[in-house]
């Protein structure tokens, strides 16, 4: 190892790889003499244990990863999640999935809006993955209005994470369990933030999942980041998995253009740096606050804040690439740059943001031009086209001049031939649905609009092909099931559980009707999403029932797949009755 790592200058992972093969030797050597810990066997008065495991090898290989670290070896740990591309992702998620969609893609929605949530809810609490997925409804709880020193009332996100999340967050520190009973966090709303303002965001996620999946309100239990299944239901009593979040935020970053490699720990890394360094000057965080926070005891070692703030900042402080600009911020001459935001603007500078915001006027004038003329033209064929109605005798002429939205085109083209614009009291724009023009009328110079019932053949063939997620409340828990402890049950269980759910039902995990008791319409027509599941529980509950009626020996003897899971014996006894 010493040759290998030093002499020879091999990288830190041959020299690994070298004491893992030489433990692998002494393993299998003398018939499990050399197994275990390398120690002194004073009854029989010699050393034992593998060699590979000794102080001198630990020593060695301490040695080893104290040089590749000091050459300035390969960063392996995420890169910070920074507020810059927090909104970029935003932007992405709204790019992807604008709200103006119909009802089939529900599911799209909820998919970006659970991300967006929990993206949200860890960069502000400095969250681990595991804590964020491990939320529970009762973890989350709102108080009464909050009065600031200034006398501003805001609703406040109360996070009581003493007793389950931050029990898990503070298993590295040497809090003692008084001070973790105390640690809460405060949520408010952040509207100059809104990619980071997990108080409207967490809101907003738990009122979708209770009106659009779950037709109740959460239970103390459901966690607040389900997963979703492939056919668009949510299960409450599943949290979300590793695989699911890495996955998320890849997509999110590629779709937004950032490049690096994030894992689950960025959210965590980006918004401690963004409050200790790069937050507006006067609210950035002190080193007792971020230690707070971020669930760091007074006894945890230094290198944790070091490789979260002080190696960041070192490296923006040293970082030169600005060197050719106009203004270079001199990061270097204050903590973060400071120093360039605080120093008076120079002439140079006020005569550049002249110069752009001339530039910005200039483009202003042609674009309104522009519309001028586009208003003016629109007016004209309007006008034309009412003529000809006119003289055909299809349109009464009062019912023109009373639609608002050629009243609204007459302001418009107005204000671009007069500086003074008059516009009505009361402008109501066109509506979406379908009605005829004789719905407008007026009474006191209000336009009043009076819907009809009937759409036109598109719409109608619209909303007819429009596919709408299954019933709120409907649920069929996915197998095999996760326990309180998230814990999966085994797969040898799941039969049982197919039964249970037949014949009782599952009301913990949202089957609150057993699945014998289901109306033909809850798994058909709009729920069709869920007839594949309820097809293949009802073959494995009726086998069990009505061929061998509930006696588990001969249920298992005939089908022994059982014990390898649910999806292997729905595939047997398919095959029994198709013989």
């Amino acid at each position: 190892m010493s040759l290998k790592g030093f002499h020879e200058n091999l990288s830190k992972n041959t020299v690994e790889s070298i004491r893992a093969a030489f433990k692998k030797l002494w393993e299998q050597a003398d018939g499990g003499t050399f197994r275990g810990k390398w120690s002194f066997n004073e009854a029989r008065q010699r050393w034992e244990g593998n060699l590979a495991d000794s102080a001198e090898v630990y020593d060695m290989m301490a040695s080893v990863k104290h040089k590749a670290s000091a050459e300035g070896g390969d960063r392996t740990h995420s890169m910070a999640m920074t507020k810059d591309f927090m909104d970029r992702m935003l932007q992405w998620h709204e790019a992807a999935c604008p709200l103006e969609i119909a009802l089939q893609a529900i599911q799209l929605l909820t998919r970006h809006l659970e991300q967006v949530t929990f993206d949200a809810g860890t960069w502000t609490l400095w969250s681990r993955y595991s804590q964020a997925a491990a939320l529970w409804s009762r973890i989350v709880c709102y108080r009464l209005p909050w009065t600031s020193g200034h006398q501003v009332r805001v609703y406040l996100l109360y996070l009581n994470l003493s007793n389950h999340c931050y029990s898990s967050l503070f298993r590295k520190s040497n809090m003692h369990r008084s001070d973790l009973s105390m640690h809460a966090a405060g949520i408010f709303p952040r509207p100059d933030m809104p990619s980071c303002d997990s108080f409207i965001w967490m809101l907003l996620w738990i009122k979708w999942l209770e009106f659009f999946h779950y037709g109740r309100t959460l239970r103390p239990n459901d966690f607040i980041f389900p997963s979703m299944g492939a056919n668009g239901i949510m299960q409450p009593g599943q949290p979300l998995s590793h695989d699911t979040v890495q996955k998320w935020i890849d997509e999110a970053t590629t779709g937004a253009g950032i490049l690096g490699y994030f894992s689950t720990h960025c959210f965590r890394r980006g918004g401690a740096q963004y409050w200790f360094m790069f937050a507006p000057v006067g609210q950035r965080w002190s080193l007792a606050m971020v230690r707070w926070w971020g669930g760091w005891a007074d006894g945890e070692q230094r290198n944790t804040l070091i490789r979260y703030l002080l190696d960041e900042l070192h490296t923006y402080e040293t970082n030169y690439s600005d060197a050719l600009a106009p203004f270079s911020h001199k990061a270097e001459s204050s903590l973060a740059g400071e120093q360039a935001l605080m120093r008076p603007a120079s002439t140079e500078e006020l005569r550049m943001v002249h110069a752009s915001m001339t530039a910005d006027v200039n483009h202003l004038r042609v674009d309104v031009s522009a519309v001028n003329d586009s208003l003016q033209s629109l007016t004209s064929m309007v006008q034309a086209t009412s003529s000809c109605l006119k003289a055909a005798g299809h349109l009464p002429p009062t019912q023109l001049e009373e639609d608002p939205r050629f009243t609204l085109l007459r302001v418009s083209a107005s204000s671009a031939e007069s500086p003074q614009i008059s516009t009505p009291q009361h402008v109501h724009p066109p509506p979406t649905h379908s009605r005829p023009l004789s719905s407008v009328r007026r009474s006191h110079g209000h336009a009043h609009i009076t819907p009809t019932t009937r759409p036109l053949p598109s719409a109608a063939a619209h909303t007819a092909s429009t596919q709408q997620l299954p019933s709120n409340g409907l649920v069929i828990p996915r197998l095999p099931l996760v326990c309180s402890n998230r814990l999966k049950t085994p797969k040898a269980e799941s039969w049982r559980n197919i039964i249970t759910h037949w014949l009782v039902g599952d009301p913990d995990r949202g089957l609150k009707t057993p699945l014998k008791d289901w109306l033909q319409e809850w798994y058909q027509g709009l729920n069709w999403k869920l007839a594949m599941q309820y097809q293949n529980r009802a073959v494995v509950a009726r086998e069990f029932i009505n061929h061998y009626q509930s006696d588990e020996a001969l249920f298992l003897a005939a089908y022994p797949e059982a014990e390898r899971g649910h999806t292997p014996l729905l595939a047997a006894v398919n095959k029994a009755r198709a013989a």
